[in-house]
């Protein structure tokens, strides 16, 4: 049986004017997660940033450099190459990346010893919205019917 990828929602499509945490990701069970951030009008910059945490809750969390790519406007199939983004994060620029997304790739492996979760941070620029959603694509270990939670 092949490993089928498990798909979660971490942030609703929703408009935020402030900075917004995704659902906290746990890649114990699980090689690696492709985390997508498709966006709709953004008014302002968008900065979207990876934090590694201690758990769940986060007890404690930071920003941590994190591989990724931007995707061009709905309609086409056009994608960039991946490169690294500092935990500073990248920015999508207002009225400039409407429509487009950004994919985040986070290794398991490269997730520090203490530390594996991880969540998403978006943060527009001012208080002006930005229509956005995260969906983590996440690649199990092992082959299962059903695979194991990710988000407890």
């Amino acid at each position: 049986m092949k490993a089928i990828d498990h798909v979660v929602p971490l942030t609703a499509p929703v408009s935020i004017t402030g900075a917004n945490n995704s659902d906290v990701v746990g890649l114990k069970e699980y090689h690696a997660a492709k985390v997508l951030v498709p966006v709709g009008a953004l008014a302002v910059d968008l900065t979207i940033t990876v934090e590694k945490c201690s758990n769940t809750t986060p007890s404690v969390s930071s920003a941590i450099a994190f591989r990724y790519r931007k995707g061009a406007a709905v309609g086409t199939d056009l994608i960039g190459s991946w490169a690294w983004a500092a935990s500073t994060g990248v920015v999508l620029t207002g009225t400039t990346d409407n429509g487009k997304f950004v994919e985040i790739l986070i290794e398991s492996s490269e997730l520090p010893e203490g530390y594996p979760y991880f969540r998403v941070v978006l943060t527009p620029a001012s208080g002006s919205a930005c229509l956005v959603a995260v969906v983590a694509v996440l690649e199990p270990r092992y082959a299962q019917a059903v695979p194991p939670s990710a988000v407890d």
